[in-house]
């Protein structure tokens, strides 16, 4: 498993989730984009795809297959066998949960990741690897009224993306709420990079794992095994 989870920056902030991921891939296949999370009136999907492009310009790297709702409708998993990585964009991240559930992208995701492909989640894509969406709906609106909030659970934890230090109470606020033991909170710039023994963090920035009693703050290259595992 080779998972890429990302604070949901812009092309400068996550420059080295984005190398790592470049890194992990096989370059000789392209990589399929998955923009689906997205609001299409603000930003249609070619702007989407030109993004992710720009992004990856630095790791000379550009081959890229954009797959939207109908495209997704029609796929099976033999049909992701052509890829060397899946790369997951943000947006709402209970129009995404819906959507990867209703076309069967869900399960072949899960499939694709125990067969090592690597996958990168960024913001909303990031969610819905973890155990559940539940902390989107502290940025995200649940206009689809989504009820089974339970994600891929590739990383048996929670996340809360774009975080920020001034968020603490808000995070405090929702694990009383939702008898959540723990969080991990990653910034813009900063990421996470999870296998099956390891979870790394990615830098520049740290990552903070928060509990009702404590914060514990790690930097890039620091794993948080001895915590989450």
């Amino acid at each position: 498993m080779k998972l890429f989870l990302s604070g949901g920056g812009s092309d400068i902030e996550s420059i080295e989730v984005d190398k790592k991921f470049i890194e992990a891939i096989d370059i000789s296949k392209p990589v399929l984009y998955i923009p689906i999370a997205i609001d299409t009136i603000k930003h249609p999907y070619p702007d989407c795809l030109n993004w992710l492009r720009g992004n990856f310009v630095r790791s000379n790297f550009d081959n890229f297959i954009m797959c939207i709702e109908k495209d997704l409708k029609n796929k099976t998993e033999n049909d992701f066998e052509q890829f060397g990585g899946v790369y997951i964009g943000g947006g709402n991240t209970f129009k995404l949960l819906s959507d990867l559930k209703k076309f069967g992208t869900f399960q072949i995701l899960k499939s694709l990741a125990i067969k090592n492909i690597p996958i990168y989640g960024g913001s909303a894509g990031a969610l819905v690897l973890t155990k559940s969406i539940i902390p989107a709906s502290y940025l995200d609106k649940n206009e689809i009224n989504l009820t089974d909030l339970s994600a891929l659970d590739l990383i048996h934890e929670d996340i809360w993306c774009h975080y920020k230090s001034l968020m603490d109470a808000d995070i405090a606020k929702f694990l009383k709420e939702h008898s959540i033991k723990r969080i991990i909170a990653i910034p813009e710039d900063a990421g996470l990079f999870v296998s099956e023994k390891r979870i790394e963090v990615i830098g520049p920035n740290i990552v903070s794992v928060i509990s009702k009693k404590e914060k514990a703050i790690f930097h890039s290259g620091e794993v948080l095994n001895q915590l989450i595992l």
